[in-house]
């Protein structure tokens, strides 16, 4: 269950491939839909469950659901297919991801300033059905956002637990 809203040809893409990746033992991560002039760009983040994904994975995909999209043709106009791996700051759509990092590090941008503020990082402290609580570092305040105020949202990997 998507807790972030996508774009409408974004949204169209995760239900049509979606299962076929699933069936194929990874995970859809995220589509991000960029609409172009001449040419849209249609990225698709693409994860193994427990181990992540490697290049060869994702070379074997990119065919497949080059193919897939040239059937189902849910994009309007000429666009690049980016089949990737979600990196370590991994975008979060779904309440399950949400759920994931609770206790760690996320940003999330929101469509409306709040006090001045669209982008907020900081601890994650709880999830619900419609949104979450995060203890933001810029305002130093706990913050409750609604997932419908989100335009997106990523685990933010802090380098300085490392050290």
């Amino acid at each position: 269950m998507a807790a972030l809203t996508l774009h409408p040809t974004a949204e169209k893409v995760v239900e049509l491939l979606e299962p076929h990746i699933e069936r194929q033992g990874y995970e859809l991560v995220s589509v991000d839909f960029r609409k172009g002039t001449r040419n849209s760009l249609l990225r698709l983040l693409v994860d193994k469950p427990g181990g992540g994904i490697a290049l060869s994975d994702l070379e074997k995909l990119s065919p497949t659901l080059g193919d897939l999209l040239d059937v189902y043709d849910p994009v309007e106009g000429r666009y690049t297919l980016e089949v990737a791996s979600p990196g370590i700051n991994r975008p979060l759509r779904k309440l399950e991801h949400f759920e994931a990092v609770k206790g760690e590090r996320v940003k999330l941008r929101t469509h409306r300033a709040r006090d001045g503020q669209k982008s907020f990082v900081g601890t994650l402290v709880s999830v619900g059905q419609s949104g979450i609580e995060l203890d933001d570092e810029t305002s130093r305040k706990r913050q409750t956002i609604g997932f419908d105020e989100m335009s997106g949202a990523n685990y933010e990997y802090n380098f300085d637990k490392d050290k």
